[in-house]
């Protein structure tokens, strides 16, 4: 009888039933498991042993609006967000208890990446045995989590995804469903998209379910009608406060309007992600990008067309393949609609998963497959971890600890550390990414400004205001935020600039440092 038509348990069930014994090897292989993982993300997090790499990308928006909340204001009433307040939240629970430091924002980073991978390795092994599910693993860590490593708000809220997944894995009863909407009421509480996206999914899944079991149409809209009810007044009463003292009218604007009208949509290739291949060194790091992408639908397809089961079929394996590529599908047909390379890493977890499971079904050519998998996340792990180790870094002490940096950026740290106190307003007009590492404050509703119509006119006059009432001594300017057109919203805040402030350093990065005059 082939595996796919066997009638067992799924192979993490099984565990169950071994004798104690075993069952103190299978933990301990999965702690051995989650020790390697963690060790391999400090060692890309932390150089010089202990001195930790200042990071950049997304979630420095989440550090800053953290450290604000920390001073005392309030999200959307204080300062700009238009995503849910979950990653702030987390951000403010993590200073709450570690002050601010950059090592415990490299921590989060590697707790962070630990979960995934465990839910990944819980997951896996719903529907294959532990060596498939540890190569799912290991692929997703290197593959997919290593590139980005960073704590933004997509990480966050896809672990609670794939938690909610984990619940359904064994059957959809009453207390499963219900406990698997208030996880994507999390989700969405990361992420307005990820928890909507992941419950279309799962309803599908679960009318598909009933209807190979020949239910009645009442009894197979009673799961999804269930999900939904959960979802919903778990997204509620997460937003609670929130809905209390900013009020739905706000929220609704800033998480729904303000992101459907004004957030940027594509824009080319390059919203890919894709390095311009102006050397040879560049073909690996493009090679592995297109590689996901591609891999991604031809897996959902595939496993679509191997996991569909018949009435009264209960094959464990093909019920958990066939509920991972649904929450893949939606997820990924989610951020197709604005996509980036990014957001398309973040949702990828469900065709990792299933790319083992199919190459176990390939039983012809499943050593080779395997084996060459196996070589190739090593070769990746050992090339990132070299190239990390091998940048140009230079080791700066700032407010907010030691760290790790580019020299451009270690030279802009240092000179503003010696002009600007710490607690003090500064306004890094570009990104927001100096105030924590600094310990400095932006004085500005908005966390920074941009040439595209994200940053709306009125926000700009408001900045404009904001900073002469503040008198703040100083502005970083990017270059690329100077004129380009005459319908440019920065106009007046360029215009202010130029009238009150004098240029007093050009960095070697072409970052301009003004004085108020």
């Amino acid at each position: 009888m082939s595996v796919d038509t066997q009638r067992a348990s799924p192979p993490e069930q099984r565990d169950m039933h071994l004798p104690l014994r075993t069952q103190r090897h299978a933990r301990s292989f999965t702690a051995l498991i989650l020790v390697a993982i963690a060790s391999y993300l400090y060692i890309n997090l932390f150089v010089f042993l202990r001195v930790p790499v200042l990071q950049g990308d997304d979630q420095v928006f989440f550090w800053t609006n953290a450290q604000r909340m920390l001073l005392g204001e309030r999200a959307y009433l204080d300062f700009f967000q238009y995503t849910p307040p979950g990653t702030d939240l987390l951000f403010f629970a993590v200073f709450k208890l570690f002050g601010l430091h950059i090592w415990a924002l490299n921590l989060t980073v590697l707790a962070l990446g630990t979960a995934l991978c465990w839910i990944c390795f819980r997951v896996a092994g719903q529907i294959m045995e532990r060596g498939q599910a540890l190569l799912a693993t290991l692929l997703y860590l290197v593959l997919i989590f290593s590139k980005p490593l960073n704590a933004t708000h997509h990480w966050f809220s896809v672990l609670a995804v794939m938690c909610a997944t984990l619940v359904l894995m064994h059957e959809s009863s009453r207390p499963r469903i219900a406990g698997c909407g208030a996880l994507l009421g999390l989700a969405s509480f990361f992420t307005q998209t990820h928890g909507v996206a992941a419950a279309l999914g799962l309803s599908v899944f679960l009318i598909w379910e009933q209807r190979c079991a020949k239910s009645g149409w009442r009894k197979s809209f009673a799961g999804p009608g269930l999900l939904l009810l959960s979802f919903v007044a778990s997204l509620l009463a997460l937003n609670a406060y929130f809905i209390a003292t900013v009020g739905a009218n706000r929220l609704w604007y800033e998480q729904v309007l303000y992101v459907w009208r004004y957030a940027p949509r594509v824009s080319g290739i390059a919203n890919l992600g894709l390095p311009e291949l102006r050397t040879w060194r560049a073909l690996p790091l493009a090679a592995q990008q297109i590689f996901v992408y591609l891999l991604l639908p031809v897996i959902y397809l595939l496993s679509l067309l191997r996991s569909r089961f018949k009435p009264n079929d209960s094959t464990p394996n093909r019920r958990g393949a066939l509920l991972l590529c649904l929450v893949g599908m939606f997820l990924l047909a989610e951020v197709a609609m604005r996509p980036n390379w990014l957001r398309i890493y973040s949702v990828s977890m469900p065709g990792i998963i299933l790319l083992p499971w199919l190459v176990d079904r390939t039983a012809r050519y499943r050593g080779p497959i395997v084996t060459l998998l196996y070589c190739g996340v090593a070769c990746l792990a050992l090339r990132q971890t070299w190239a990390r180790h091998h940048q140009e870094y230079v080791v700066c002490d700032l407010p907010a600890g030691r760290a790790a940096a580019a020299p451009q950026t270690c030279e802009e740290l240092l000179w503003i550390t010696r002009h600007v106190k710490p607690g003090g307003f500064f306004f890094q007009a570009a990104w927001p990414g100096m105030y924590v590492p600094l310990g400095l404050r932006n004085p500005l509703f908005i966390d920074a400004v941009g040439t595209n119509e994200q940053t709306r006119p009125e926000d700009v006059d408001v900045a404009v205001r904001q900073l002469q009432e503040r008198e703040v001594r100083y502005i970083l300017w990017s270059k690329r935020l100077d004129l380009r057109h005459s319908g440019n919203s920065l106009a007046p805040l360029q215009t202010y600039l130029l009238n009150r402030y004098a240029l007093v350093r050009v960095f070697s990065s072409e970052d301009e440092l003004w004085e108020r005059k």
